[in-house]
């Protein structure tokens, strides 16, 4: 019987020390990224398997499912970490919920089975991920969800059709009146949330015969409050002339709906204000925020679905699931009578 690879045969392998191995394999952020890379690649081509992931297999199963998020402050992904805890109760099932803060490493270890704690399968929303990371295997099922990554066909995918959604938004929009629609949120993917649903915008005023303006075309670095606020400023400051804000989330939609407000623009009826992911705050804004409301439960059943079937054998990978949506409508768009 061949000898089970160790951490010290990876560490001699790639020329380092058996803890710089455990740092890259715990994910801990104090490897500089060529070394991190010269030790992945030792991983890969020795087979290493960490330890508590052997214990695990063989032992079985551990019926422990990783929710990886980028971050829990915003409210969207802080809901949905409850909700999937919640279902997966249901299914004899546990939730860890890892935050990535969008690093690509932690990313990478979670779908590669480099993370401390073994799991069956991983729920993940990338945004540092690469194709190469999912398609290199050796790790657990991986479930895509929200973000859809290119060249990597094979990996399920669970989303609501980012661009049909913004079709309802330009939709809603445009039957107002308003010609004058900003978009707020380009990311510069390849790829992402934000490209369909700016792909769904450009369609939809293309098909109303409006044209589709540059400048109000924002890219953004980050989607919260404080971005999409001082983007806004931004755009007024510099005189451009707007009827309506489409913003890619609801963070990005309540900072420039604050932004609006400083500046003594009269929402909705000057200029109207839309986000994505109908967070609470949307509700209680004042004007209420109109958004597109995924729905979270079908988004969570279709995640553990695909991520239960697979890691048991039962599915083969490369499922895509669309959930459904509406849009919510509130006072940034449409004006509230009192009553």
């Amino acid at each position: 019987m061949a000898r089970r690879v160790s951490i010290k045969d990876v560490a001699q392998h790639a020329g380092v020390s058996w803890k710089t191995v455990s740092n890259v394999v715990n994910a801990r952020p104090v490897v500089r990224e060529e070394t991190r890379a010269r030790v992945e690649q030792a991983i890969e081509e020795l087979g290493y398997v960490p330890n508590h992931v052997g214990r695990e297999l063989r032992g079985g199963p551990t019926r422990t499912i990783a929710l990886v998020v980028p971050e829990l402050q915003n409210p969207y992904f802080a809901r949905l970490a409850e909700l999937m805890q919640v279902a997966a109760r249901e299914r004899g099932y546990t939730v860890s919920v890892e935050v990535s803060l969008g690093l690509a490493e932690t990313e990478r270890a979670h779908v590669r089975g480099l993370a401390p704690r073994p799991v069956d399968a991983v729920i993940i929303s990338p945004t540092a991920l690469a194709p190469a990371d999912l398609l290199a295997g050796g790790g657990p099922r991986v479930v895509l969800l929200g973000e859809r990554l290119p060249a990597a066909a094979e990996i399920s995918h669970v989303a609501i059709d980012n661009v049909a959604s913004a079709v309802d938004v330009v939709h809603h929009l445009v039957g107002q009146g308003r010609e004058r629609l900003l978009f707020l949120g380009v990311d510069g993917a390849v790829r992402s949330t934000a490209t369909d649903r700016l792909a769904g915008f450009r369609a939809a005023l293309r098909f109303a015969g409006i044209s589709v303006e540059p400048e109000l075309i924002r890219t953004v670095a980050h989607w919260d409050r404080g971005a999409g606020r001082r983007e806004m400023e931004a755009v007024l400051e510099a005189g451009l002339e707007v009827d309506a804000v489409v913003a890619g989330n609801d963070l990005l939609a309540l900072g420039a709906l604050a932004a609006l407000l400083e500046h003594g623009v009269d929402v909705p009826e000057q200029v109207a204000v839309v986000g994505w992911d109908d967070i609470p705050e949307a509700a209680w804004s004042r004007p209420g925020l109109t958004t597109i409301a995924p729905e979270l439960e079908a988004l969570i059943s279709a995640a553990l679905d695909a991520a239960l079937a697979e890691a048991g054998g039962e599915a083969a990978a490369g499922s895509e699931t669309v959930v459904g949506h509406r849009l919510v409508e509130r006072g940034s768009t449409v004006a509230q009578q009192l009553s």
